[in-house]
């Protein structure tokens, strides 16, 4: 499958674009697309009254928002191309339609991204995938539709995402609906996995996912976050009194245990996150995504 990135590094240190930027995929099919500085803008200002400072702003092909600088460094803007099936018979886990992605410098080995996506284009690519795929899609987002009005609803024990994981969410916490400039959507902490693991600071995350007011843009943003009382990863022995390698056949230590952390996680409040959950819901805030 032909994959085709284009990628626009940004840095924060005043350089000025000039004239049309051509960008050149790394790819050995080289495809080179002239972007004009008006389609990119990257601006710091001087922060108003009750602003929070080392706000940057960042605009691409429609999508809008701001965030803080200082903790969160530059950002990566890419153009990511279509992601078709390749084989009929192969798991849709990196299907998706052309979309615009927004790469946040690395933190502890780990990135925060928003990825802004076409839904008419995203229930198209899923086509090949099975014969009743777009009956599925069109479930998953009336689910996600109903869950932003009520963040307690979950189907069939999780909040859905329009994109394909193959594994299970290990537990819902923090969940709320979250309005941005024109759309709304439901903010959610996390850790997606495949097998019985310890819930840890290398894989939990501050998840949003959101549907602009015309119907017509899905926004999935995935924020990594860690807490001071859990495990660096997954590889321990035992963990809050449980051990993976117990015997428990039916599940329902694994349950206990997990029930337990997300309690925890649940009553810890923002500012015990790293990075407080309330820079993540400013940059979400200030989204805006143009028709």
């Amino acid at each position: 499958m032909l994959k085709k990135l284009f990628i626009i590094g940004l840095f924060f240190t005043g350089l000025a674009l000039q004239g049309c930027n051509s960008v050149v995929s790394q790819n050995s099919e080289t495809e080179v697309v002239n972007i004009s500085p008006a389609e990119i803008k990257k601006e710091t200002r001087q922060p108003q009254k009750d602003e929070v400072p080392n706000q940057q702003k960042v605009e691409f092909k429609g999508v809008s928002f701001s965030y803080n600088q200082q903790i969160f460094g530059e950002v990566k803007i890419e153009e990511v191309a279509e992601l078709p099936l390749e084989n009929e018979d192969d798991k849709p886990e990196n299907v998706a339609p052309q979309h615009r992605l927004f790469t946040f410098a690395e933190r502890n080995q780990r990135n925060a991204t928003i990825a802004v996506y076409p839904i008419a284009e995203f229930r198209r690519v899923w086509l090949p995938v099975e014969k009743n795929n777009t009956k599925i899609f069109d479930e998953d987002l009336n689910s996600l539709k109903e869950l932003i009005k009520n963040p307690k609803l979950r189907r069939e024990g999780e909040i859905p995402f329009l994109t394909y994981y193959d594994a299970h969410q290990t537990f819902q916490a923090k969940a709320k609906n979250f309005s941005f400039q024109n759309g709304k959507g439901i903010f959610f902490l996390t850790q997606i996995n495949q097998d019985y693991l310890f819930i840890n600071n290398n894989q939990i995350a501050y998840f949003f996912q959101g549907i602009s007011e015309d119907g017509k843009n899905y926004i999935l943003a995935e924020f990594p976050v860690s807490v001071s009382f859990l495990p660096k990863d997954q590889y321990v022995e035992n963990f809050e009194g449980y051990s993976i390698s117990e015997n428990d056949p039916t599940g329902k230590k694994y349950k206990e245990y997990v029930a337990k952390i997300t309690k925890r996680l649940e009553n810890l409040p923002s500012d015990k996150y790293e990075p407080n959950l309330k820079y993540f819901e400013e940059i979400i805030s200030s989204l805006r995504i143009e028709k």
